[in-house]
Protein backbone atom coordinates (compact mmCIF):
# COMPACT_ATOMS: atom_id res chain seq x y z
CA UNK A 1 0.00 0.00 0.00
CA UNK A 2 1.20 3.47 -0.87
CA UNK A 3 0.84 6.30 2.23
CA UNK A 4 -1.90 4.79 3.86
CA UNK A 5 -4.17 6.81 6.21
CA UNK A 6 -8.13 4.87 6.25
CA UNK A 7 -8.61 1.21 5.46
CA UNK A 8 -10.98 -0.56 3.89
CA UNK A 9 -11.91 -3.80 2.39
CA UNK A 10 -11.45 -3.22 -0.96
CA UNK A 11 -9.65 0.19 -1.02
CA UNK A 12 -7.85 2.20 0.93
CA UNK A 13 -7.19 6.14 1.41
CA UNK A 14 -3.85 7.90 1.49
CA UNK A 15 -3.50 11.50 0.96
CA UNK A 16 -3.31 13.19 -2.10
CA UNK A 17 0.20 14.36 -3.33
CA UNK A 18 1.46 16.09 -6.33
CA UNK A 19 2.92 12.72 -6.93
CA UNK A 20 -0.58 11.25 -8.05
CA UNK A 21 -1.22 14.00 -10.48
CA UNK A 22 -0.63 11.93 -13.72
CA UNK A 23 -2.04 12.34 -17.29
CA UNK A 24 -4.94 9.91 -16.69
CA UNK A 25 -5.85 12.27 -13.14
CA UNK A 26 -6.21 15.17 -15.17
CA UNK A 27 -8.15 13.22 -17.99
CA UNK A 28 -10.77 12.38 -15.04
CA UNK A 29 -10.87 16.51 -14.43
CA UNK A 30 -12.07 17.03 -18.07
CA UNK A 31 -14.06 14.08 -18.85
CA UNK A 32 -17.81 14.87 -19.37
CA UNK A 33 -19.30 11.36 -18.56
CA UNK A 34 -17.15 11.77 -15.22
CA UNK A 35 -17.84 15.16 -14.47
CA UNK A 36 -21.30 14.76 -15.49
CA UNK A 37 -22.33 16.19 -11.82
CA UNK A 38 -20.46 18.31 -9.87
CA UNK A 39 -17.88 21.64 -10.92
CA UNK A 40 -15.43 19.90 -12.89
CA UNK A 41 -15.12 19.78 -16.44
CA UNK A 42 -16.48 23.24 -16.70
CA UNK A 43 -12.79 24.69 -17.61
CA UNK A 44 -9.89 23.01 -18.81
CA UNK A 45 -7.79 21.46 -16.47
CA UNK A 46 -3.55 20.89 -16.73
CA UNK A 47 -1.16 19.73 -14.78
CA UNK A 48 -0.45 23.26 -13.32
CA UNK A 49 -3.80 23.69 -12.08
CA UNK A 50 -3.97 20.22 -10.51
CA UNK A 51 -0.86 20.87 -8.73
CA UNK A 52 -1.53 24.46 -7.74
CA UNK A 53 -4.67 22.73 -6.13
CA UNK A 54 -3.13 19.97 -4.55
CA UNK A 55 -0.68 21.69 -3.09
CA UNK A 56 -2.82 24.10 -1.99
CA UNK A 57 -4.59 21.96 -0.37
CA UNK A 58 -2.01 20.25 1.64
CA UNK A 59 -1.64 23.47 3.78
CA UNK A 60 -5.29 23.51 4.86
CA UNK A 61 -6.27 22.76 7.60
CA UNK A 62 -9.90 22.80 6.57
CA UNK A 63 -9.92 20.61 3.28
CA UNK A 64 -8.80 16.97 3.70
CA UNK A 65 -8.64 15.51 0.04
CA UNK A 66 -7.54 11.63 -0.03
CA UNK A 67 -6.47 9.60 -3.43
CA UNK A 68 -8.98 6.37 -3.56
CA UNK A 69 -6.50 3.36 -4.05
CA UNK A 70 -7.70 -0.63 -4.30
CA UNK A 71 -5.97 -2.48 -2.12
CA UNK A 72 -5.11 -5.40 -4.89
CA UNK A 73 -3.14 -3.35 -6.62
CA UNK A 74 -2.81 0.06 -5.44
CA UNK A 75 -4.32 1.78 -8.38
CA UNK A 76 -5.67 5.24 -7.76
CA UNK A 77 -9.47 5.63 -9.22
CA UNK A 78 -10.16 8.51 -7.90
CA UNK A 79 -10.80 11.33 -4.97
CA UNK A 80 -12.60 11.96 -1.77
CA UNK A 81 -12.60 14.95 0.48
CA UNK A 82 -13.60 15.63 3.77
CA UNK A 83 -14.14 19.66 2.78
CA UNK A 84 -14.71 22.94 4.16
CA UNK A 85 -14.50 21.85 7.73
CA UNK A 86 -15.99 24.73 9.96
CA UNK A 87 -14.15 23.68 13.20
CA UNK A 88 -16.36 25.95 15.05
CA UNK A 89 -19.85 24.73 14.19
CA UNK A 90 -18.49 20.92 14.05
CA UNK A 91 -19.44 20.71 10.07
CA UNK A 92 -17.79 19.77 7.00
CA UNK A 93 -18.91 18.33 3.33
CA UNK A 94 -18.07 14.96 2.05
CA UNK A 95 -17.55 14.76 -2.19
CA UNK A 96 -16.06 12.35 -4.28
CA UNK A 97 -14.60 12.36 -7.85
CA UNK A 98 -14.39 8.31 -9.06
CA UNK A 99 -12.63 8.88 -12.31
CA UNK A 100 -12.11 5.23 -13.11
CA UNK A 101 -15.12 4.36 -14.56
CA UNK A 102 -13.95 0.56 -14.10
CA UNK A 103 -14.51 1.26 -10.83
CA UNK A 104 -18.01 2.50 -10.88
CA UNK A 105 -20.51 0.36 -9.39
CA UNK A 106 -18.37 -2.01 -7.33
CA UNK A 107 -19.13 -0.49 -3.54
CA UNK A 108 -16.24 2.00 -3.77
CA UNK A 109 -17.95 5.39 -3.05
CA UNK A 110 -20.24 3.74 -0.30
CA UNK A 111 -17.22 2.11 1.31
CA UNK A 112 -15.06 5.82 0.91
CA UNK A 113 -18.25 7.62 2.74
CA UNK A 114 -18.03 4.70 5.44
CA UNK A 115 -14.64 5.18 5.79
CA UNK A 116 -14.81 9.54 6.52
CA UNK A 117 -17.74 9.80 8.32
CA UNK A 118 -15.75 7.00 10.83
CA UNK A 119 -12.83 9.45 10.77
CA UNK A 120 -15.29 12.55 11.02
CA UNK A 121 -17.27 11.64 13.97
CA UNK A 122 -14.68 9.49 15.56
CA UNK A 123 -11.50 11.25 14.74
CA UNK A 124 -12.32 14.83 14.20
CA UNK A 125 -15.04 14.82 16.41
CA UNK A 126 -17.55 16.44 13.63
CA UNK A 127 -20.99 17.02 14.68
CA UNK A 128 -22.40 17.20 10.95
CA UNK A 129 -21.33 16.20 7.73
CA UNK A 130 -23.32 16.98 4.31
CA UNK A 131 -23.19 16.06 1.00
CA UNK A 132 -24.56 17.34 -1.86
CA UNK A 133 -25.78 15.50 -5.26
CA UNK A 134 -27.77 16.73 -7.94
CA UNK A 135 -31.66 15.26 -8.32
CA UNK A 136 -30.13 13.00 -11.85
CA UNK A 137 -27.15 11.11 -9.39
CA UNK A 138 -29.73 8.62 -8.38
CA UNK A 139 -26.16 6.25 -7.34
CA UNK A 140 -24.59 9.16 -4.99
CA UNK A 141 -28.38 9.46 -4.06
CA UNK A 142 -28.51 5.93 -3.06
CA UNK A 143 -24.88 5.92 -1.27
CA UNK A 144 -25.87 8.88 0.54
CA UNK A 145 -29.17 7.21 1.68
CA UNK A 146 -27.22 4.07 2.79
CA UNK A 147 -24.70 5.48 4.77
CA UNK A 148 -27.86 6.65 7.03
CA UNK A 149 -27.45 10.68 5.52
CA UNK A 150 -30.97 12.28 5.47
CA UNK A 151 -32.32 14.01 2.60
CA UNK A 152 -32.40 17.71 3.95
CA UNK A 153 -33.75 19.75 1.05
CA UNK A 154 -33.01 20.89 -2.60
CA UNK A 155 -31.21 23.67 -3.76
CA UNK A 156 -32.91 24.63 -7.05
CA UNK A 157 -31.23 25.64 -10.16
CA UNK A 158 -27.73 25.18 -7.98
CA UNK A 159 -25.49 24.15 -10.37
CA UNK A 160 -24.71 24.83 -14.55
CA UNK A 161 -23.72 22.42 -16.36
CA UNK A 162 -23.54 21.79 -20.25
CA UNK A 163 -26.13 24.88 -20.75
CA UNK A 164 -29.00 23.56 -18.20
CA UNK A 165 -29.40 24.37 -15.02
CA UNK A 166 -29.10 20.92 -12.39
CA UNK A 167 -31.24 21.26 -8.79
CA UNK A 168 -28.71 19.85 -6.01
CA UNK A 169 -30.68 17.49 -3.24
CA UNK A 170 -28.85 17.82 0.10
CA UNK A 171 -28.47 15.10 2.67
CA UNK A 172 -26.56 15.36 5.86
CA UNK A 173 -25.86 12.96 9.00
CA UNK A 174 -25.16 13.79 12.53
CA UNK A 175 -23.03 12.40 15.33
CA UNK A 176 -25.68 11.28 16.95
CA UNK A 177 -27.31 9.53 13.72
CA UNK A 178 -24.14 7.71 13.03
CA UNK A 179 -24.36 4.18 13.73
Amino acid sequence: MINPFLTGDKIYLSPLTVDDISDKYIQWLNDSEVCRDNAHATFPNNEARARAYVEEIQKSQNNFVFAIRLKENNEHVGNVSLQSINWINKSGELAILIGEKSAWGKGVGYECYKLLLEYAFKTLNLNRVFSGQTSRNKAMIKICEKAGMKKEGVLRDFLFKNGEYLDLEMYSILKKEYV
